[in-house]
């Protein structure tokens, strides 16, 4: 019986999760195939377990490890506890460990939201006296641990991103099942190196690829399937658009995914384009409502135009209230006040008129400040966007697809059309 995919001439029982080839297996090249393990703090130890064990519980396919899977890890992290506690040089392996001492490491790495890396892959080899055949896909070269440990069963290969460990198995063909692949080669054999390293490249060139999309979160109606931006967008189709008798107001988030070589989804905005002007809406930027630029409307000065906004909402209805966010000594304490004021406090209809509002108070803002207004003729043609996380007044593109209405930009632009207006009067 011997080790015919990468043979050495060693017995193929003789290695840990050997299983005899077939003879079709023995002619056909070498694929490396990667087996993906969770994605948590313990991927190197689940990694291990795979490739010495064959312990499947930490596959990704596997929703739950259960407690069996668990215990193999915290096996794993008492091995490494132990090989560390019984170094004959403890004063040494710990200044190696960049610890205080060796007791200090044991409790670490028994820590199940600790990460393994190069000293627990050699404490491991040494636990299952295995060569281990690390291949990084950020150097692409492939780091040999283990050779030296006594009785070396033979060789594994795990796939090192940087971030995530995983097992590198040998099979027919990348589709081939855990049944019919190879894990464990025979000390020394380097046969899967250029396969496993082609698997390095492919990681790479799949997280290019994947940090090149753009994603956005997208609400999903159930009646229908049209795609809406947010719940306030959602709750304005339910009433604009007829659906069936059984309709239950159903919907669900889903992440809408554009290749980096695909165009953005029609109204979409580029917030990194030449032709975008962005500012982010913070008392920092001159362009902002936050800034300390004071407007007077109708008979008040307020120290800027969010503290007229925040308290816009209750003039008329509960002028108390009103007055005192006005006089906050900060936009963040006129925003605690306005947040915290009851809802029956606020105009009846404020969503109807807030958009006309923002509008009157550009205007006013920008006929009060001569300095404001050069800062808006300055942004000529481009599409202006203020960039916040409220999604009425501004945008935001945390997947690389902008979402928000950007009416606060929308109000910029339209005042910036009436002072180009006047200007050229």
């Amino acid at each position: 019986e011997t080790f015919q995919l990468g043979s050495t001439g060693v017995p193929a029982s003789a290695l840990p999760g050997a299983r005899a080839a077939a003879p079709a297996m023995a002619a056909a090249p070498l694929t490396a195939i990667r087996r993906r393990v969770k994605d948590d703090h313990s991927c190197l130890f689940w990694a291990f377990a795979y490739l010495a064990e064959g312990c499947e519980a930490g596959l990704q396919s596997v929703s739950d490890p259960g407690e069996a899977g668990r215990a193999k890890v915290r096996e794993l992290r008492e091995a490494c506890a132990q090989d560390a506690l019984k170094d004959p040089d403890p004063m040494t392996r710990a200044l190696l460990l960049d610890v205080g001492s060796v007791e200090a490491y044991a409790s670490k790495i028994r820590d199940k939201y600790e990460w393994g890396g190069e000293n627990e892959v050699l404490a491991l080899a040494r636990h299952y006296s295995l060569e281990v055949a690390l291949v990084n896909c950020e150097s692409l070269q492939v780091m040999c641990y283990g050779s030296d440990v006594p009785d070396c069963k033979g060789r594994v290969h795990i796939l090192y991103t940087g971030q995530h460990y995983d097992p590198l198995v040998a099979g027919v063909s990348p589709d081939a099942p855990p049944s019919a692949e190879r894990r464990c080669f025979a000390q020394g054999d380097g046969s899967l190196e250029a396969a496993a390293l082609e698997a390095a490249r492919a990681h790479n060139a799949e997280a290019a690829r994947r940090a090149k999309q753009k994603r956005v979160k997208k609400i999903k109606c159930l009646g229908c399937g049209q795609l809406l931006s947010d719940a306030e967008a959602f709750a304005m189709h339910c009433q604009e658009v007829e659906h069936d008798d059984d309709f239950a107001y159903e919907c669900e988030n889903v992440e809408v995914v554009i290749e980096g070589d695909e165009p953005l989804p029609e109204g979409s905005i580029d917030l990194a384009s030449d032709s975008v002007h962005t500012f982010n809406n913070v008392a920092q930027e001159a362009l902002s409502n936050l800034h300390a630029t004071p407007v007077t409307i109708g008979a008040t000065k307020y120290h800027s135009l969010e503290h007229y906004w925040l308290c816009a909402q209750y003039i008329g209805q509960d002028d108390a209230v009103a007055a005192s966010i006005a006089s906050a000594a900060s936009t963040e304490q006129a925003a605690i006040l306005a947040h915290g004021a009851s809802p029956h406090s606020q105009r009846p209809d404020w969503r109807e008129r807030r958009a006309a509002v923002m509008l009157e108070a550009m205007r006013a803002k920008v006929s009060q400040n001569p300095a404001f207004a050069e800062m808006l003729r300055a942004t000529g043609e481009k599409t202006i966007v203020c960039v916040d996380t409220d999604p009425w007044a501004g945008m935001q593109a945390p997947g690389g697809i902008a979402t928000g209405q950007n009416n606060v930009g929308k109000c910029m632009m339209e005042v910036r059309g009436e002072l180009r207006s006047v200007r050229s009067i």
